[in-house]
């Protein structure tokens, strides 16, 4: 009942800000892009420029961060509205340098890396994270996508975030403000985000390994059904 609540209400709020952002952005002249939708968008670019982001903040809390590899479909351009990944990317991948960088507190310098791949078709954009931070514990990996659960101690987090609507609010802006991990929003939010894009957020974990997270986007070129604001 609160997961459907909360899904609702976030969803409902993007929507909200996305109408209103493309309202807005269609009275300006910005290259490559109709309102919020940009028409030659590279997954490959936007993907470095939150990897660039999340590992500044690893280091600043580790004092070093995975190497992150792209493969698949790198050279890959359509269009899309980059506004939701703008918050799922960093998300999916502070999780990933977190569990890594944890899993390796013995050498902290000499981490595996993070393999991200691409996989474009006519239907849909794949992104698959890959890390190697030792899996999610079989007694978490049902709670993960739920909200307010997190395995970050509670002296890390922001006495601010005690209640349920705080976490809401502060959750649901731009993750350039968030801090490493701590809150319990960031999965169960990208996955709601994913899911109201007609699309999916999939995690296979190996205990003892690490974990594969899928995030799956339906294209909004027409051709097939994707998603109704």
């Amino acid at each position: 009942m609160i997961r459907s609540f909360l899904d609702k209400t976030l969803t409902s709020r993007l929507g909200i800000r996305m109408l209103a952002t493309h309202h807005l952005a269609l009275h300006e002249d910005k290259p490559d892009f109709v309102g919020i939708i940009c028409t030659r968008l590279s997954p490959k670019k936007i993907i470095e420029k939150w990897v660039d982001f999340a590992r500044r903040l690893c280091e600043h809390k580790y004092g070093n961060a995975p190497q992150v590899r792209i493969n698949g479909h790198v050279a890959a351009r359509f269009p899309f509205i980059p506004m939701p990944l703008d918050y799922i990317l960093p998300e999916l991948l502070k999780n990933a340098m977190r569990a890594t960088m944890e899993s390796h507190l013995d050498t902290p310098y000499n981490v595996p890396d993070i393999i991200i791949t691409i996989a474009n078709n006519d239907i849909d954009l794949i992104i698959r994270i890959s890390d190697r931070g030792a899996g999610i514990p079989h007694d978490h990996f049902d709670k993960v996508t739920d909200y307010h659960f997190t395995t970050a101690e509670a002296s890390n987090q922001d006495p601010r975030m005690n209640s349920l609507f705080g976490n809401m609010v502060e959750m649901g802006n731009s993750a350039q403000s968030g801090p490493m991990h701590g809150f319990g929003f960031g999965l169960p939010t990208s996955r709601a985000y994913a899911e109201y894009l007609g699309g999916s957020l999939t995690l296979q974990s190996l205990q003892g390994i690490g974990t594969d997270v899928y995030l799956r986007l339906k294209h909004i070129d027409g051709k097939e059904e994707s998603f109704r604001i």
